[in-house]
């Protein structure tokens, strides 16, 4: 996972946030060697505590609205889902009071696509990214932890859910799914 991130921008929010608070990353993503200029801001939470994020690259634009606390952190990172692609993506974390919610992003000229929103646990690790074109991630299925897998398509534009690889009940025993 250490080697899929590339990149790495932090937008930290607190009560006397402006407006509109905005971070840059800098990297190349559609893998056309020119980089793109990738902007995160987070409009002000409204009296129900929520706030607007939104990622833009040129006209592109991602949006997702969040319940996001005073002092919670918002992560924008580029990484590597598959290392035989020239393609990069971004995966934005959200910290909420209940845990963390990622946005896993695609960009092509003038479009940013959502290929996953994973909702995380309270210690708001990334999926696990191998650069095999494979992303895991850790779910709540009820009693205990589990893990779902999904990969990369094709277009580069969409993830495909893989088998379910099982999951770990009772503090971190394996067992299988019925």
């Amino acid at each position: 996972m250490a080697a899929a991130a590339v990149g790495l921008c932090v937008l930290l929010l607190t009560q006397s946030a402006a407006a509109r608070e905005v971070q840059r990353l800098y990297v190349d993503l559609d893998g056309d060697s020119k980089v793109e200029a990738i902007t995160l801001a987070a409009s002000e939470a409204d009296v129900s505590g929520r706030s607007q994020i939104s990622v833009r690259i040129g006209s592109a634009v991602f949006s997702a609205e969040h319940h996001v606390l005073p002092e919670a952190r918002i992560d924008m990172r580029a990484i590597i889902i598959d290392r035989q692609r020239p393609q990069r993506q971004l995966a934005l974390t959200v910290q909420q009071a209940d845990g963390c919610v990622h946005h896993l992003l695609a960009y092509t000229p003038r479009r940013l696509v959502r290929l996953l929103p994973i909702v995380g646990d309270a210690d708001c690790q990334l999926p696990s990214l191998a650069g095999d074109g494979v992303v895991e991630a850790k779910v709540w299925p009820g009693d205990g932890i589990g893990k779902k897998r999904y990969r990369l398509g094709a277009d580069g534009l969409s993830m495909l859910r893989e088998e379910q690889s099982g999951y770990l009940a009772d503090h971190g025993r394996a067992s299988q799914p019925q």
